[in-house]
């Protein structure tokens, strides 16, 4: 089988090249992101032609996924196959992180990263404020759920949007939190999503000077900042 390994600044752009070179469609090749480009580097990919007999869309996924890994890997076939019949050509790249959870446990995060030529498509999978991608979520850990029989817990990130969302809001949080510190009223933050809000309370939680809680119901519960009490 032919192969060749393409650089690029996206995986996306990688692969569209090395379709170019090969002269092969999606369909009729097998990807691995080498290096996914993050952090400044430029991703890397291995595309190989997939012979008439061998269809990558027929690798058996593992009857009882219960490793990390094995949840991995059916996630990422069923975000695929989730994309395919939704008509988006885009490429997932699985990253595997351990990051300090909100109590200070060190948890192990599965985030796909969804990546894609077309804007207008990644924009319709982000949705308004993150609307759609989060439903999209929903459905994935739904549908994982189902296979391995617990919930996963499972990120998936379009075009970077959960990064650059997630600096976003912890220069809200710090932003904030000055304020409270100058004024010593609390500040009631706009409604927010569970993962927002566990990044606002992670991103201040080592602050002594303040102290944050959810308040609320639903679509509308927030966080208020407080100062510390004396």
């Amino acid at each position: 089988m032919k192969s060749i390994e393409i650089s690029a600044r996206t995986v996306a752009e990688a692969v569209e090249l090395a379709l170019s070179q090969l002269g092969k469609d999606r369909d009729e090749v097998a990807i691995a992101v080498l290096v996914a480009g993050e952090a400044g580097e430029e991703a890397l990919v291995r595309v190989t032609v997939v012979d008439d007999d061998d269809d990558p869309a027929t690798d058996v996924l593992p009857a009882r996924p219960t490793s990390l890994q094995d949840v991995q890997q059916v996630a990422q076939r069923i975000l695929e196959d989730l994309l395919e019949r939704m008509s988006i050509h885009a490429y997932v790249t699985p990253v595997v992180a351990r990051v300090p959870g909100q109590r200070g446990e060190i948890e192990e995060t599965i985030t796909l990263h969804v990546e894609g030529a077309d804007e207008e498509a990644m924009g319709l999978l982000i949705g308004r404020r993150g609307e759609t991608l989060r439903s999209l979520q929903f459905l994935l850990n739904l549908l994982v759920s189902r296979r391995v029989q617990k919930w996963p817990q499972i990120v998936v990130d379009v075009g970077n949007y959960r990064q650059r969302r997630q600096e976003s809001l912890e220069g809200l949080a710090r932003r904030m939190a000055e304020r409270v510190r100058q004024t010593g009223r609390p500040i009631v933050l706009e409604p927010m999503a569970a993962y927002e809000r566990r990044i606002v309370h992670l991103a201040l939680r080592e602050d002594k000077t303040i102290y944050t809680e959810s308040s609320g119901e639903g679509e509308n519960r927030k966080i208020v900042i407080f100062p510390a009490k004396a």
